[in-house]
Formats: structure tokens, sequence, C-alpha cells
């Protein structure tokens, strides 16, 4: 099933609105709407999820990190859809917002809820429609272009996730699962009424005749923020990697002494069955498990979204570089 997103321009400016009043802090808050199938005659799978409504949580002086899905939370956001059910709104929860800085986003706390949340619509409504989250970088869009992006969980992660064995190397590989394909990015569509359109088409922009390029915009700013944050998570993955690294050294140790342990079975057999070849064995190599016990394979779970974080900086600067290296160009073409 293919989805896209479509947003009202309140919401985009509310959002937006959001994040510039709380700058440097991030925000986040519930979206409600409605998610419309596509007509029989045109795409069987394909959704459109159309945003109406969106609301901040109440501010918090808890240190948290990216999204919290507190219990106050949860109760403001029933609260929420519930006053708009009693205005007879129709409406429904539809995942969240939040305002970042520098690309950051990912994190397991965002992903917990929304995976919550898609188990609950499927158990209590019977609605499989993934729940998105729409990202705006409010320091991206200080030079005047809307930062705002929308994602849900990729599907090799949701079935990662229902695995029996969550995130060993071998379920990451059945799902064909990486750092890369944790979320998927969706189609994002803002939408005007007619009003609002043709109040826009009576407006006629005006330029002053000295503008010029911006070059010491809110790009650099991101960029600073984006490679600190960046050098941060790099020390958590390199925490994370040595507790992996750990178990693959315990386990190095526990192979060796189950091969001398097998091959010293296999002697003693074989001497054994040359004296007598009726004598009973007592033991044979598939027996080590009795003597040995290999240690458990860590989950990747923290390790693939610290990568995750790790990549969306990156892709963040690769961007964010591109911009600066166009404008560097034509100063040295005006030179």
């Amino acid at each position: 099933m293919t989805i896209s997103v479509e947003i009202s321009a309140s919401v985009a400016l509310k959002i937006s609105k959001v994040g510039e009043d709380t700058y440097p802090a991030t925000e986040a808050g519930p979206l409600f709407g409605l998610d419309v199938a596509s007509e029989p005659a045109e795409d069987k799978r394909h959704t459109s999820i159309k945003v109406s409504h969106a609301f901040q949580f109440p501010p918090s002086y808890a240190n948290d990190e990216i999204f919290s899905f507190r219990a106050s939370n949860v109760k403001y956001q029933n609260d929420l859809l519930a006053k708009l059910r009693d205005t007879k709104v129709g409406v429904k929860h539809l995942g969240w917002f939040l305002t970042t800085n520098g690309g950051r986003f990912v994190s397991q706390s965002l992903i917990e809820a929304i995976i919550s949340q898609q188990n609950q619509n499927l158990t209590e409504n019977r609605d499989s429609t993934p729940v998105v989250v729409l990202v705006f970088d409010t320091l991206k869009s200080m030079d005047g272009l809307l930062s705002l992006r929308a994602f849900k969980l990729s599907e090799s992660f949701v079935r990662a996730w229902k695995s029996d064995e969550r995130f060993v190397s071998k379920n990451l590989y059945e799902n064909r699962l990486t750092y890369r394909n944790i979320f998927e990015e969706v189609p994002l569509k803002i939408r005007n009424s007619h009003l609002s359109n043709l109040k826009l088409q009576e407006l006629s922009p005006g330029f002053e005749e000295d503008s010029c390029l911006e070059l010491t915009g809110a790009t650099l700013a991101s960029m600073n923020l984006t490679v600190d944050n960046l050098a941060e998570t790099v020390d958590v993955f390199n925490h994370t990697l040595g507790n992996l690294n750990y178990y693959q050294r315990n386990l190095s140790r526990e192979l060796v002494k189950i091969n001398q342990w097998k091959q010293q079975i296999r002697q003693q057999n074989e001497e054994k069955l040359k004296k007598d070849p009726n004598a009973k064995l007592t033991e044979t190599e598939n027996d080590w498990h009795r003597h040995f016990r290999l240690p458990i394979q860590p989950s990747k779970y923290d390790n693939l979204v610290t990568s995750g974080l790790i990549n969306s900086y990156c892709n963040s600067l690769e961007t964010d570089g591109s911009i600066e290296q166009v404008k560097i160009a034509g100063i040295e073409e005006c030179n």
C-alpha cells in the first residue's frame, strides 16, 4: 500500500510558528485528520492521509531527547480527540509533528510510540494505515524555505519488530533492514483553500531592487549544530559498538573451547572404537551444549537507531554543503 500526506496551509503555518517560537528547543504535538482510500478505478492500494488539525503538546521542563510520549501527553492527545469529536468534527489521530534542528528526529521513543499507536489502531479499529510523522527543521527554514517532510516506519522495520528474535543479525538480514531504511519518506503536499488561492493571485509580490543572495544565512548555523550533534551521536555509537564487540570476543573464545572439546571427544571415541568396535559411546561431538553455553546475541536495536540518526545528520550536511558550494561558485564567477 502506498500513501501520501496532504496538509492544509494552516497546519503548515502552525507547525512553523511552533518551531520559530520555541527555537532552539524542540517541540512535538499530535496530528488529526482523515485517511481517504483512492477510488477503485484509480488505485486500490493508495491512501491519502489528510491532516487538518495540529496541536502542540503542553510545555515540559523535563530533559527529554527529541520526542517524549509520557502519560500526560497521551492524556492531552486523547482529550483533544474527544473534544474534536464532541464538536462533530470527524477526525482521528494520524501521527505527530516534530520541530528539529539539524535533521535530528530519529529516536527510540519516537519509534516505540509509532509502533504502539499502529498496534492500537489495528487492535481497536482494524485500521492498518501507517502512523506518519511531520518533521519541521527550524534552522533550515530561517532562510525563507519551508523545510517540512513526512515520514513513516518502513515495512522492513515493522517486520523486524514483529519477529521473535528482534534485531539480531539473522533478523536484520532476512528483513533487509539497515540504518538507511528505518524510516521511509512519504510524498507531502500542502493544500490551500480556494479562497486562499484567489487571494494569493491578487497579491503582487514586491522585491527590493538591491536584493541579493544572502551568504550568511541560517545554513551555516544549521551545519554547525549538525556537526556538534553528529560528534555527540558518534560517541554514543562507539559505546554501543563496544558492547557488540564484547559479545563477538566472548563468542570467539567459546567457539575455540567448543572446537577443542569436540576434537578431544573425537579422539577419545576413535581410540575407544579401535579397542572395541561395539563399545557404546557416552558422548559425541553433538553433546557440546551440555558443557558449554554460547553468549546470548545482543539486540542491534540501539546500534541501528543510532546509525540511522548519524545517517540523517550526514544527509543534512550533504544537502547544506551543496547549497554553500553553489554560493561559493557564484561568488567566484562574480569576481
